[in-house]
């Protein structure tokens, strides 16, 4: 009988040190797969930011005092006018988010295109956002209406960009494991916000 006990009691022990060891083990795996995605986003963050912070604070660059700098602006869009070859050519660039239907071969059901035009190119996709808003103000800080009216461009003295990047793909979790709310995937996600991003070039 005493064997019995014994025997029950050892497979007690190790059936819990098995679930143990299985829980640790998809804790492990869940940081590191938080982990690599966090530099993911972090990484495609960066490099989106870096062009378009770059093009936008540079924006009116060789355009004569008597035209607009930017020729349309409103909440997930902007077209303004630059000499980005500094070629003395006047170029018409434009940067805007497209539609989570855009981008159908992605896990992650909010991603969104994020574009770059140039002139009367094809527009190329530079980056993935989830997030794209953007905010115009006068010089005096006054917050203008989006899209904004064409008589108040000449108005605009700086821009307020908010962007949001989160990794395409990310490890689905257990179904018993997702709260009401909760997404089925750990998606990482990182967030930038340029607060007045001014070009001296605007103030026409």
């Amino acid at each position: 009988m005493q064997y019995v006990l014994d025997y029950v009691a050892a497979a007690i022990m190790g059936a819990t040190l098995l679930i143990i060891m299985n829980s640790a083990n998809e804790v492990a795996y869940e940081n590191h797969a938080l982990y690599n995605g966090d530099m993911l986003v972090q990484e495609m963050l960066v490099q989106t930011a870096y062009l378009l912070e770059g093009e936008m604070r540079n924006m009116g660059v060789g355009v004569p005092e008597n035209e607009r700098t930017v020729l349309f602006a409103d909440t997930s869009r902007i077209r303004f006018l630059s000499d980005i070859d500094v070629n003395g050519v006047i170029d018409t660039v434009e940067y805007y988010a497209g539609t989570p239907s855009e981008m159908g071969d992605t896990q992650n059901e909010l991603d969104r295109p994020f574009y770059r035009r140039i002139n009367s190119t094809r527009p190329l996709v530079v980056g993935s956002v989830t997030v794209f808003q953007l905010r115009y103000l006068t010089r005096m800080g006054t917050l203008l209406s989006t899209p904004v009216p064409l008589a108040d461009l000449t108005e605009i003295h700086s821009v307020e960009i908010t962007m949001e990047v989160q990794n395409p793909y990310a490890m689905t979790r257990t179904p018993g494991s997702v709260g009401a709310g909760e997404r089925n995937a750990l998606y990482s996600s990182s967030l930038w916000q340029q607060t007045r991003l001014a070009s001296q070039n605007t103030r026409r």
